[in-house]
């Protein structure tokens, strides 16, 4: 798994990968975030899980608690803000499209799980005809 750095909001930066699963109650897609050390230990909730599921390949970001997330997707090539938020109490949590082949690369076991657990298969590879 990629290693990336994460500049939180307290100015320290934390050397963070990233772990990807499925949300049990809707099958929406979960990324935690691990501290990258010997002995790696979870560091935080990239996602939420709200009373719906969010689209595939997408999840609302908890910027509530986390507020460096959004420079850090977008930084990191992760994912793009959608324009939608979904309020849940007193906080506001913006929707990402995450992109799969970015994701793939930092964390391949878990997108394989997460791909196969929503029914989605790599397109087959178009080899050109051998005339």
């Amino acid at each position: 798994m990629e290693t990336l750095a994460l500049k939180t909001q307290w100015g320290s930066t934390e050397q963070v990968q990233l772990e990807i699963n499925n949300y049990l109650d809707n099958n929406g897609m979960y990324i935690g975030i691990m501290t990258s050390s010997d002995y790696p230990e979870p560091y935080g909730d990239m996602t939420v899980n709200l009373d719906s599921k969010a689209p595939d390949y997408c999840g609302y970001i908890d910027t509530n608690n986390m507020p460096e997330l959004a420079k850090f997707i977008e930084d990191n090539d992760i994912g793009e803000f959608t324009g939608l938020t979904k309020c849940s109490g007193f906080c506001e949590y913006p929707l990402y499209l995450f992109n799969p082949e970015k994701l793939r690369q930092l964390c391949p076991d878990g997108m394989e799980a997460y791909e196969r657990s929503i029914g989605a298969t790599k397109a087959p590879e178009m080899k050109e005809k051998a005339r």
